[in-house]
């Protein structure tokens, strides 16, 4: 009478075989994984200037090219309706979303402005101020 049923041990080999697959695939997958997580971080970033840049095309008046840096915050975006919500969750914590500041600085070589997401808005409060503070500093200007 032939026995057809796995042995114990031949169960124990496969559970170790497949054990170190798993060891060997866990950290390329882990990998692939991080890498699409930084790159949509990217794609959202570049969302979110490509937003700063339409703004500041139809809020030009409010720039000015002596060098100083305003901040244009995400908030203000998705409120003017340049973005919204669902463009910019985070994809490396998925419960919130991307709520950093645009940096918006007049380059004077290329004559053009430059323009740089910081998610640590504000970290620097001796040159950044945000657009309301810099309407005023500027229509203060123009009066006088």
């Amino acid at each position: 009478m032939k026995n057809k049923a796995f042995t114990l041990v031949e169960l124990i080999a496969v559970v170790a075989i497949l054990g170190l697959i798993a060891l060997v695939v866990y950290p390329a997958v882990g990998s692939v994984i991080k890498n699409a997580r930084e790159q949509t971080y990217k794609d959202q970033v570049d969302v979110i200037i490509k937003a700063a840049k339409e703004w500041s095309v139809k809020n030009a008046i409010k720039l000015s090219d002596d060098g100083t840096i305003y901040s244009l915050s995400v908030n203000d975006l998705i409120e003017e309706g340049y973005i919204t919500n669902d463009e910019i969750k985070d994809p490396r914590d998925s419960s919130k979303n991307l709520d950093g500041n645009v940096e918006i600085k007049y380059n004077s070589e290329t004559k053009s402005y430059d323009y740089n997401y910081n998610d640590e808005p504000n970290k620097d409060e001796n040159i950044t101020m945000n657009i309301s503070e810099a309407i005023l500093k500027n229509s203060k200007k123009k009066a006088f």
